[in-house]
């Protein structure tokens, strides 16, 4: 009985480490710099606070240049009262064209909420160390 007592509560406190929000997304966005595709997976269920996991974008500019990123982000902040929840993410990215071409960092804050089923909405606002600011609104889906 005592070593059902320990396994119940080690299976409670797994149940309590989980991660709440998606595990894995896919989404596509436009924003004031181009269009583009985004992926990323929850690594680590942060209790009370979100999940933090990895994500990886490209994006085709409007004036040519594409953009490829990768970060580090705190996902599924919950906001009280609402179906809307935060996140932020900072990392890395490489721009190719004729102007702003290399490699920079980047932070990204913005808002997510739902739409049907799997489905749900993101917005959110992009600056970078050398002072690029940028917005955008997307799609994404949530497995």
């Amino acid at each position: 009985m005592r070593r059902l007592g320990r396994a119940m509560w080690t299976v409670l406190g797994l149940c309590g480490l989980s991660v709440a929000g998606a595990t894995t997304w896919v989404g596509a966005d436009a924003s004031t710099a181009g269009y583009g595709v985004r992926a990323g997976s929850s690594l680590l269920a942060v209790p009370r606070i979100g999940a933090l996991g990895v994500e990886g974008s490209a994006e085709k500019g409007w004036q040519g240049q594409n953009r490829y990123a990768a970060a580090l982000t705190l996902r599924d902040l919950n906001l009280p009262l609402t179906k809307v929840d935060a996140f932020a993410s900072a990392g890395a990215e490489y721009r190719s064209g004729l102007n702003l071409a290399g490699l920079n960092l980047y932070g990204e804050a913005g808002l997510r909420g739902p739409v049907l089923g799997p489905v749900g909405w993101r917005a959110y606002a992009r600056s970078t160390l050398t002072r690029q600011f940028g917005a955008g609104v997307g799609l994404e889906v949530r497995f």
